[in-house]
């Protein structure tokens, strides 16, 4: 078997600015300001990305980095972790269809810190974030959909990956450097979905992607000083790709590698919820018109087995539970023009009209969305009328 993670150091440490088509330059600059403006709203309307920012304030330490509306630099480490947590607050950070994660809230938040930590330069910044989306994304086509269906939050684990890779770059670490900051990155790659199917749970979901960051970050920071982790750390008999998923597919981790970028392929999201409710809240936008609410006996949501997985929680009691309900997101989006970050919130949580229109979906696997995911995620949403 070729040695991936051999394959990747040498692809980041070699990569440079002036091979970056123009197409994928913008792109990256994008990702920044999606990111940036996506961990804004996150840290103004939800209460734990404020708590993490408040936390390592108050802890202080090196000024190094700046956190999301902080007036004082914290430790860069500390700084990639509270503004990852804030990025993925909203559930509205950036993501890639086939990796089906979320490359943005983790590689951008570590880029960013590393590249204060070290005053990089622009074209370094930007460097490393190609570079981070196109190891983090690789990482995830590869072991998607198996990892998921196992367990795994892919955001958080190939995320350590993502991180390690745009630092390690944007800190012009050495091949050898860059080989030990993703095997020390790999060691710590966690999390679990589990968070997705818990009231409190949760609320705490963007842990995930900050420890990521986090992780990322302090292995490039580690590995600059000449420590180093596992050299076989992506496809060692006990490494990442054997502990986390049943099926991989290894010819998506080097195919085009440094002439095909994967980052030209992530989309934005309109909705401030999971990926897998937006087409249940398209179709309700386009029936809404045609009938009355009140004359609404039941909704049939049929969809692919995934979304309902993944977003199919039934009475959510949080905001960070409703942006997995498709039920509650049908019942937002019939009540209200638009499925924005500020409506995820207790004030429509407790709107009775929408829990009695929620109580009324009823969510069933499509053949027909089944076989087109994940080229296609869509719905169809049946509304049947009182007699």
């Amino acid at each position: 078997m070729e040695k991936y993670t051999s394959l990747f150091a040498k692809y980041i440490s070699s990569s440079l600015f002036d091979q970056l088509p123009n197409d994928v330059v913008q792109q990256a600059k994008k990702r920044i300001l999606d990111t940036i403006g996506v961990a804004v709203g996150g840290y103004y309307l939800s209460g734990f990305p404020q708590m993490t920012v408040d936390y390592y304030s108050i802890l202080g330490g090196k000024p190094e980095a700046t956190a999301i509306q902080s007036t004082q630099k914290i430790p860069a480490v500390n700084a990639a972790m509270v503004n990852a947590v804030c990025a993925h607050a909203l559930d509205m950070d950036d993501g890639h269809r086939y990796a089906a994660h979320h490359p943005g809230t983790v590689v951008i938040p570590a880029a960013l810190a590393s590249a204060e930590l070290v005053e990089a330069n622009t074209r370094n910044l930007i460097t490393g974030i190609v570079v981070g989306y196109e190891v983090m994304i690789r990482l995830g086509m590869a072991v998607n959909p198996s990892s998921l269906e196992r367990g795994f939050h892919t955001t958080g684990t190939c995320g350590a990956f993502g991180a390690a890779a745009a630092t390690a770059k944007v800190m012009r670490l050495s091949y050898e450097e860059t080989l030990g900051s993703l095997g020390m990155a790999g060691l710590q790659s966690a999390g679990l979905l589990q968070t997705n199917h818990d009231v409190q749970g949760s609320l705490v979901k963007p842990l995930n992607p900050g420890k990521a960051a986090a992780s990322g970050l302090l292995s490039s920071v580690f590995a600059s000083e000449g420590f180093k982790g596992p050299s076989e750390i992506i496809e060692g008999v006990a490494g990442f790709l054997k502990a986390t998923a049943d099926d991989v597919n290894y010819e998506l981790l080097n195919r085009e590698l440094g002439r095909s970028y994967e980052i030209k392929y992530v989309y934005d999201k309109l909705h401030a919820a999971c990926r897998h409710t937006h087409a249940p809240i398209d179709a309700v936008f386009l029936l809404k018109s045609k009938v009355s609410p009140e004359r609404i006996k039941e909704i049939e949501c049929a969809t692919y087995n995934n979304a309902i997985k993944l977003a199919g929680i039934m009475n959510p009691t949080s905001p960070s539970g409703t942006r997995f309900s498709i039920p509650f997101s049908i019942g937002l989006a019939f009540y209200n023009n638009d499925a924005g970050a500020d409506k995820f919130a207790e004030k429509y949580i407790n709107d009775c009209q929408i829990q009695e229109l929620a109580s009324k979906v009823k969510l069933t696997v499509s053949n027909k969305w089944e076989n087109l995911y994940p080229d296609k995620r869509g719905a169809t949403v049946t509304i049947k009328e009182i007699d």
